[in-house]
């Protein structure tokens, strides 16, 4: 809805942009970006959803013959949260959220998923993360859920929730392991 009403009076050009931008700050690296659908701006009931064709170079890291693929591909917004060790004042969120990621990801030809990072469910009702990644032939695909249901958080207990962020950080830096096709996979 936030969106929808900043775009109200926006031709379909600035839209667009408005969309190609915001996808740029959710990820960590640079990258081209375009919107591949046209979201439903007028209505009030369906979600605003955006797809979109992105192209990350240097995403994927080479260690020998193998190339490593991070999984946290939409996480620039959690790299920096809460990493103080003390907090004084309450914690604020300006209202609920749940964040989903799927993503699927097409494999160059000659190359295959070798090892893939366990999957994660993390909930602590409040605040629940989930990854899982899978080898889908020549593509892995990527499901990844951040939700956040506060709204107000006493400082008494922030360690918990700084704990929580530590752990979406550190699932988010868990990579699928590709090999040259032939190579031995396990999976």
């Amino acid at each position: 809805m936030q969106r929808r009403r900043e775009e109200r009076n926006e031709d379909e050009t600035d839209r667009k942009k408005f969309l190609e931008d915001q996808a740029k700050e959710y990820v960590p690296a640079a990258i081209e970006v375009e919107l591949s659908n046209k979201p439903d701006w007028n209505g009030s009931e369906p979600p605003l959803v955006a797809e979109y064709k992105i192209r990350i170079p240097g995403w994927v890291s080479g260690a020998g013959r193998r190339a490593l693929l991070p999984v946290g591909l939409f996480s620039a917004g959690e790299k920096r949260v809460f990493e103080h060790t003390e907090r004084v004042h309450p914690i604020y969120f300006e209202f609920p959220s749940e964040k989903v990621d799927d993503v699927t990801i097409t494999l160059p030809l000659g190359w295959q998923v070798g090892t893939l990072p366990a999957a994660q469910n993390q909930d602590a009702k409040v605040v629940l993360y989930s990854l899982k990644a899978e080898n889908q032939k020549q593509a892995v695909h990527l499901s990844r859920t951040l939700r956040v249901g506060l709204m107000l958080l006493d400082p008494k207990y922030y360690p918990a929730l700084r704990n929580f962020y530590q752990m979406v950080r550190t699932g988010d830096e868990e990579q699928v392991v590709l090999l040259p096709a032939g190579a031995a996979a396990s999976n």
